[in-house]
C-alpha cells in the first residue's frame, strides 16, 4: 500500500484500501453508528470517533470479531460469574450457559456470546465507491506531526507528557478522541480531506479503519462508501471460533 509524509500536514498519507468488513447489529446496519455531540464526554465514544459519524472497517473477519468481541472476554485470572451456579447444578459451565442463554438473551455478561447476540448481527462488506487518502496515525511521522500540532493541548487536556503507541493504543479516549478531532480537520497536500484513520488492531492480526462519514455530518445525500446485505454469523464460523477461544469466550 503506497504511502508517503505529506508536505503540507507532516502526517504519513496512505492510500489503497477500498474494501474491508464490519460487524454490526442488522437493525442499525453497517453504516449508521451513533451521532457523537460535540462537547459530550468522549469516556464512552470508541478510539477515533470524532463528533459526528464514525464507522470502523477491518481488514478481515478475524479482525473485526476481535473487535466485537473483546469487551465480552473474562479479565486475566478471573472465574466465571455464573460458575458457581453451573457447579450447583451439577451441569458443564457451557451447558449450563448454553441452558439459560434462551431465558436470559443477551444478558449473560463477560465470557459468554449466546446466540440471540449472533442472531442480531451481520458481517458487512464495505467498498469505497472511489479511492482517497487515509492517516497513518502509528507511523513515525504522523505521531511528530500530531505532537507539533496539539502536543500542547494534550497536555494541558489530557496530562500526557509524550504521545507514543502506549497512548494511541489506550483507554485513554479523551486523548484519542482528541487526535482523530485534530487529524479530521487537516487539509492534506493535494487539497483533500482524509478519509479517516488507518490503526492496528490492539488485539493483533492486522488493520482497522475508521471512517468518517462527512457527507452525512454536512447533511448531505448518498455515501462514498457502499455495503452488501450482509451475511449471518454461523456457529460455525472459523473466524468466530478462532477469536472466541482466543478470548476464552463460551459461543453458542
Amino acid at each position: 500500500m503506497n504511502g508517503h509524509k505529506c508536505e503540507a500536514t507532516g502526517l504519513w498519507i496512505i492510500d489503497g484500501f477500498r474494501t474491508g468488513c464490519r460487524i454490526a447489529t442488522t437493525h442499525r446496519g453497517p453504516l449508521d453508528p451513533p451521532e457523537r455531540l460535540a462537547g459530550d464526554d468522549p469516556a464512552g465514544w470508541s478510539r477515533y470517533d470524532t463528533p459526528g459519524s464514525t464507522v470502523y472497517i477491518s481488514d478481515d473477519q478475524q479482525i473485526a470479531f476481535a473487535e466485537v468481541l473483546s469487551g465480552y472476554a473474562l479479565t486475566l485470572g478471573a472465574v466465571h460469574p455464573l460458575q458457581k451456579d453451573a457447579d450447583f447444578m451439577g451441569m458443564d459451565l457451557e451447558a449450563y450457559l448454553r441452558s439459560v442463554g434462551t431465558e436470559w438473551g443477551n444478558q449473560l455478561g463477560l465470557g459468554a456470546l449466546p446466540k440471540h447476540w449472533r442472531d442480531r448481527r451481520s458481517i458487512y462488506e464495505l467498498t469505497l465507491h472511489s479511492g482517497g487518502r487515509w492517516v497513518d496515525v502509528e507511523h513515525p511521522d504522523s505521531i511528530a506531526a500530531i505532537r507539533a500540532g496539539i502536543g500542547a493541548q494534550l497536555h494541558q487536556e489530557c496530562g500526557l507528557t509524550q504521545l507514543t503507541l502506549g497512548v494511541l493504543h489506550g483507554e485513554d479516549r479523551a486523548a484519542t478522541t482528541l487526535v482523530a478531532s485534530w487529524i479530521r480537520k487537516q487539509v492534506l497536500d493535494d487539497g483533500s480531506l482524509p478519509l479517516g484513520i488507518r490503526f492496528r488492531s490492539k488485539h493483533g492480526g492486522g488493520d482497522c479503519w475508521a471512517y468518517w462519514l462527512r457527507r452525512r455530518d454536512d447533511g448531505l445525500e448518498g455515501e462514498e462508501m457502499a455495503s452488501n446485505d450482509g451475511a449471518p454469523i454461523h456457529l460455525h464460523n472459523p473466524a468466530l471460533k478462532t477469536v472466541s477461544r482466543r478470548f476464552g469466550i463460551k459461543v453458542w
